[in-house]
């Protein structure tokens, strides 16, 4: 199958602590595995960068552990981007938050590919864009 369910985290409902469920689906294999390079069968169907604007939908992923500092995580997108990390500015969601905006491209990619649609999994409507490059250098010269 393509999905399957695990625990990720707990929380506090008011005094009840609760295990909350988030599907996961099976991601793509890389071509290549380098020593080192452990890939991942299954992983929360979004992903949230700190440092980036938009949730992103993940295609392959890996643990390397290739440095005396310790493992670090790399993801790649359905919109074709990927990302490094330690871990510590990811999040692994079972949908988007509210308010929030999912990657277009990703969204596209991924249901084209025979995921369910971050509507479908959210139960609601989610945001979908994309962010764009603004030059800042030449205002004086357009006065």
């Amino acid at each position: 199958g393509k999905t399957k369910t695990a625990p990720v985290r707990t929380f506090d409902t008011g005094g009840e602590m609760m295990n909350e469920a988030i599907q996961k689906f099976a991601l793509e294999r890389p071509r290549k595995v380098a020593k080192g390079q452990f890939p991942w069968a299954s992983c929360a169907p979004f992903v949230e960068n700190s440092r980036g604007t938009l949730i992103h939908r993940p295609r392959s992923g890996s643990t390397y552990n290739l440095h005396r500092t310790g493992p670090h995580v790399g993801i790649h997108f359905w919109c074709g981007m990927a990302t490094s990390s330690d871990g510590k500015n990811l999040t692994f969601l079972a949908f988007p938050p509210e308010g929030r905006v999912l990657c277009e491209r990703c969204e596209v990619a991924a249901v084209i590919n025979g995921l369910p649609s971050a509507d479908e999994l959210a139960g609601r409507h989610v945001h979908k864009g994309r962010t764009i490059a603004i030059a800042t250098c030449c205002k004086d010269a357009e006065a």
